[in-house]
C-alpha cells in the first residue's frame, strides 16, 4: 500500500505549489526588467532590453504585458527613429515647448498652436491613441523617462550649473530650483499659454511624477 507521502495527490499538490512559486518569481523578474528599462536613458541599451525581454502581441489572446511591450516598441520608434537612434524627439519636443513659451514675438495666424499640434504628434500624444488605456499607461512612463533624460542633459551642461558670470557652481538645491523653473515652463506655462492644457495633460502628469522622483520634497519649487 503506497503512503500518502508518495501519492499522486501529494505530488500534484507539490507541482502546483512549485508552479505558483515559479510564476511569482518570473513575474518579479519581469517587473525588475521593466523598472530597469525606465531607469535607463541610453536608447541602445533600452532597445536591447526590449529585444531580450519583450514579447510581441499576437491577436486577441495576447497578454496585457505583451501589448504593453508592443506599445514600448512603438514609442521607442516614435522617440528615437526606426533605425540607429540619432536624436531624442521627446526631449526635443520639451525644448520646443520651452522656446514657444519664452518667445516674445506676436503669434501671427496661430502658428504656435500649429507648431504645438506637431509637438503633440512628436510626443505620441495623439487623441486617438490616448483612448487606449494601455498605450496611455506606457506613454506616461516613457514621458517620465524623457524628463529623466532632460534632467541628465541639463545637469551635464557646464553653463546650466554655473553661477552668473561663471563665478562658481550652483548648489544641488540651486540646480533643483533651476530645473523646476524649466519644467514649469514646459509642462504648465506652455500648455496654458496655448490654451491646450487638456491636450498636454499627460505631459503635465509625467513632469510631476518625474520631478517628484528626482527631487523628493521639492515639488514646491514648481510653478504650476
Amino acid at each position: 500500500m503506497s503512503s500518502w507521502k508518495n501519492s499522486p495527490e501529494k505530488l500534484l499538490g507539490k507541482i502546483s505549489i512549485d508552479s505558483v512559486r515559479r510564476e511569482r518569481k518570473d513575474r518579479k523578474m519581469d517587473n525588475t526588467w521593466v523598472a530597469q528599462f525606465y531607469e535607463e536613458t541610453d536608447p541602445v541599451k533600452r532597445m536591447e532590453m526590449l529585444e531580450a525581454h519583450g514579447e510581441d502581441a499576437a491577436g486577441e489572446e495576447a497578454s496585457e504585458e505583451a501589448k504593453r511591450n508592443a506599445c514600448r516598441k512603438e514609442l521607442w520608434v516614435v522617440r528615437y527613429g526606426k533605425r540607429r537612434p540619432r536624436k531624442d524627439e521627446f526631449v526635443g519636443g520639451f525644448v520646443e515647448l520651452k522656446g514657444m513659451a519664452e518667445a516674445t514675438t506676436i503669434d501671427i495666424g496661430g502658428m504656435r498652436r500649429k507648431q504645438a499640434a506637431k509637438i503633440l504628434s512628436t510626443l505620441g500624444l495623439s487623441a486617438v491613441r490616448l483612448q487606449d488605456e494601455l498605450y496611455k499607461e506606457v506613454l506616461l512612463a516613457e514621458l517620465q523617462n524623457a524628463f529623466k533624460r532632460y534632467f541628465e542633459v541639463s545637469r551635464g551642461g557646464r553653463g546650466f550649473t554655473s553661477l552668473v558670470f561663471g563665478m562658481g557652481q550652483l548648489s544641488d538645491e540651486g540646480v533643483a530650483k533651476k530645473l523646476a523653473e524649466q519644467v514649469s515652463i514646459i509642462a504648465f506655462k506652455a500648455p496654458r499659454m496655448l490654451r491646450m492644457e487638456k491636450e498636454f495633460a499627460l505631459l503635465k502628469e509625467a513632469a510631476l511624477l518625474a520631478f517628484r522622483e528626482e527631487y523628493p520634497n521639492r515639488e514646491h519649487f514648481l510653478n504650476k
